[in-house]
């Protein structure tokens, strides 16, 4: 009975989140194609290392704490002490998030020049600088969410808002300054700040009236994150790092080709993260709960339909792929291996499960963690090897490697340890 019912919530959940994500995947690929048609694949790429600055200082600024936070918010009567934890150790988050944001501000110049060769760069940087303190609050309290099980809600912070309230505000400013490329950084910074005062609503809503009486200790609980942080670092960069080494050593439009290929081929990964979201705090509460029958159940579950709907889906995209890039402009047919290839990658997400929430909710954090060190190392290695003589498709090469390597090496540790 208890399995029916946790399959219903993931099915059913796990629908609403999927249709969140696809709303805010159209509305960022509405964004992206109207970019390049107004601007040109240059600000694209602009835009992609701007986004990757963002999300990468607000993944440090996190500490790992969001995704502890999914942990203990998920456990059967711990509302109070997960809550009293949250307002204690909130003002850290504000501090880190803050001199993070104006150190980025401050050295905008020095890095668009000196790191990626881009004067123009610079302004988009200053936009996304106060994004970074927005974002880290917005993926906090969509962690509790998560653990709380507001699927919707989580979907909607984590993914599905961002480019949908941005898209909207891109198309007001365009009306009235249709020639201001940087315009673009400044519909996502506002998309950004709005978002993170839904999030603090409805903290309000849910955690108030404020409690810092928590039987966690702040420290413990922050060592405790800081594998997470790593594995969840390691994870970023590997997601992240292509973009960030083509930036240096190609210009801006190969960046922006080829962030539209990685747009499409995120197509995949949909119906992965949509249940995911559902998944891992209902392992968190078996595994604590001592029941790896049900464990079991529900990772061969998700695992399944997962494989299915990305089958189906990397078929479609590697089908039809010259009708799908040839909407962005004739430039991006360049991008046709690439996509293939990081498809292909993708789709061992697929097939070897939610590896990364198995070992996450199981106490093997660290494991996962040096998985994912070498992966990073692999990839960033390859792609120092590739970039020059091959460009996007030597990048999305590393890419696809590394992405394949830590999956079945992650399944090969669970299944000699026998997990569940």
């Amino acid at each position: 009975m208890k399995l029916t019912e946790d399959i219903n919530e993931l099915l059913k959940k796990g629908g609403a989140a999927f249709f969140i994500r696809i709303v805010g995947f159209l509305a960022g690929y509405l964004f992206i194609f109207y970019t390049v048609k107004l601007f040109g694949a240059e600000t694209q790429g602009r835009l992609s290392l701007s986004f990757s600055i963002m999300i990468l200082g607000s993944l440090l600024c996190r500490l790992g704490i969001d995704i502890n936070f999914v942990k203990i918010f998920a456990i059967s009567d711990n509302f109070e002490n997960a809550k009293g934890l949250y307002f204690k150790i909130a003002p850290l988050f504000f501090i880190i998030s803050g001199l993070v944001s104006i150190s980025i501000y401050i050295f905008s110049n020095l890095i668009s020049e000196y790191v990626f060769n881009d004067p123009e760069l610079s302004i988009y940087l200053k936009w996304t600088a106060p994004c970074i303190l927005f974002f880290t609050f917005i993926l906090i309290n969509a962690a509790v969410f998560r653990g709380l099980r507001f699927n919707s809600l989580y979907s909607f912070l984590f993914n599905g808002g961002r480019f949908l309230i941005t898209v909207l505000i891109f198309s007001a400013l365009i009306l009235f300054f249709p020639d201001k490329a940087h315009f673009t950084i400044i519909a996502h910074t506002t998309s950004i700040f709005l978002l993170f005062l839904i999030s603090f609503y409805f903290i309000k809503k849910h955690l108030f009236p404020i409690n810092i009486t928590t039987k966690y200790q702040r420290t413990n609980f922050i060592k405790d994150s800081i594998p997470m942080l790593l594995s969840a670092s390691m994870i970023v960069f590997l997601g992240w790092a292509d973009t960030i080494i083509l930036g240096i050593f190609k210009n801006s439009d190969e960046v922006g080709i080829y962030s539209v290929a990685l747009k499409i081929a995120a197509v995949t990964s949909f119906t992965f993260q949509a249940l995911d979201s559902i998944l891992a705090p209902k392992l968190s509460k078996s595994f604590h709960d001592n029941d790896m029958s049900q464990f079991k159940k529900l990772v061969q579950f998700s695992t399944r339909i997962n494989f299915i709907v990305s089958l189906f889906v990397v078929l479609g995209i590697i089908i039809f792929r010259d009708l799908i890039l040839g909407i962005f402009g004739e430039e991006f047919y360049l991008t046709t291996y690439a996509l293939i290839i990081l498809c292909i990658g993708q789709l061992f997400n697929a097939i070897c499960g939610p590896v990364g929430s198995i070992l996450q909710m199981t106490g093997h954090q660290k494991v996962f963690q040096n998985v994912l060190l070498i992966a990073l190392f692999i990839n960033i290695t390859l792609n120092l090897l590739l970039v020059k003589p091959y460009g996007v498709t030597g990048v999305a090469i590393a890419t696809a490697v590394s992405l394949a390597f830590w999956n079945i090496t992650s399944v090969i540790y669970i299944k000699q340890k026998r997990i569940y």
